[in-house]
């Protein structure tokens, strides 16, 4: 329908037009003279002329065109046009509000557009977490989990209070004064943190980790030094050290290092021994390298060899059940021979250490 009522409404105004281009009479308007030298002057009387006013005798006025009755020739008269153009304009003022209520409208006039989100304020940080204070039975594994927790988080004074009151709690024990130790190193305070670290030594002197981050600061520190001699100041990153767990407890590890020394005597001991005895040191199957099986092993054995003494050692305990060893012994009496080093791998099997690996100190 209303389709339709959109067709007509177009012919008519394509009739209207027509006629008024035509030659129908029409009101008078006043035109500017264009830039261009081209123009045309509408109307009753066509004028190819861009003359800025034109004769008076040849200007119909409006009023002379509104006088003009049904001319001779048939054309629409102005009344007929302007009740016709008055009719398409109600027309359209109807169309305008019957859509108004459509639902089918696409007019995106209505529309209430939401208003603009007010900006985020930041978000303030949050203050840090008061220092920690130990009770006199603190739990030393969970505490000293604590410490490198709040260290990771960024709060390394909250981090190392918690350590060192764990120090003073646990004065044998290694672990809380080799993290303190790696946490010092990290902010730059060498000296104070290789103090931390011989006292983590000092309480379990065969601990290997302490002894590598022990050297990886005295390295760092040698760094320095030659820089600083040769004039030349550059920003160096922090050694990385490693950290202390305490899985591993304190008791256990001198009754490991008392076990492991036992061990190496009876090692020492066993070279003038019998094959069988020897042997016994030994994990079951053992082989010294890929070259030599178990059976030529057990056949070098046979051979005699001079008791040793053993004269140093530097133990390394890897995990609760693995141990690493770098040994020297001497024969006796000294004077029948030199010295040997051996590199040996011991791992405890039900309540014994037994040797899984051996070889020679380069």
């Amino acid at each position: 329908m209303h389709m339709e009522r959109r067709t007509v409404a177009a012919l008519l105004l394509s009739t209207l037009l027509t006629a008024m281009l035509a030659g129908c009479s029409t009101r008078q308007e006043s035109i500017a003279r264009p830039d261009s030298p081209y123009c045309l002057r509408g109307g009753s009387v066509e004028s190819f002329s861009c003359d800025a006013q034109e004769p008076a005798d040849t200007a119909p006025t409006h009023q002379a065109l509104r006088q003009d009755a049904e001319p001779e020739n048939g054309n629409v008269t102005d009344d007929a046009l302007y009740a016709e153009l008055a009719r398409i304009k109600s027309w359209l003022s109807s169309e305008k509000v019957e859509h108004a209520d459509s639902t089918d409208s696409r007019d995106e006039s209505d529309i209430v557009l939401p208003p603009p989100a007010a900006p985020q304020q930041e978000r303030m940080p949050e203050p840090p977490p008061p220092l920690p204070t130990l009770l006199a039975d603190a739990p030393y594994r969970q505490t000293l989990y604590e410490a490198q927790l709040l260290y990771r988080e960024g709060f390394p004074q909250h981090a190392q209070s918690e350590l060192m009151q764990l120090i003073a709690l646990y004065p044998d024990r290694p672990e809380a004064y080799n993290n303190l130790g790696v946490m010092l190193a990290e902010s730059g305070q060498y000296s104070e943190a290789i103090n931390q670290l011989q006292k983590a030594l000092a309480t379990h002197p065969h601990y290997a980790r302490i002894h590598a981050n022990l050297r990886s600061l005295y390295a760092e520190l040698a760094g320095n030094t030659y820089s600083n001699a040769l004039g030349v100041r550059r920003k160096r990153p922090a050694p990385q050290l490693e950290t202390l767990d305490s899985s591993l407890d304190a008791a256990d590890a001198r009754a490991i290092t008392a076990q492991i020394a036992d061990a190496l005597e009876a090692w020492a001991r066993s070279q003038a021994l019998e094959t069988q005895q020897r042997a016994a040191l030994y994990i079951p199957g053992f082989r010294p390298s890929n070259k030599t099986n178990h059976a030529q092993w057990l056949q070098s054995l046979a051979q005699p060899a001079a008791a040793l003494q053993l004269q140093a050692y530097e133990l390394a305990i890897m995990t609760s059940d693995w141990v690493e060893v770098t040994l020297q012994a001497g024969p006796v009496p000294p004077e029948e021979g030199d010295s040997v080093q051996r590199v040996l791998s011991l791992i405890r099997i039900d309540s014994d250490w037994l040797i899984s690996a051996e070889q020679p100190f380069h």
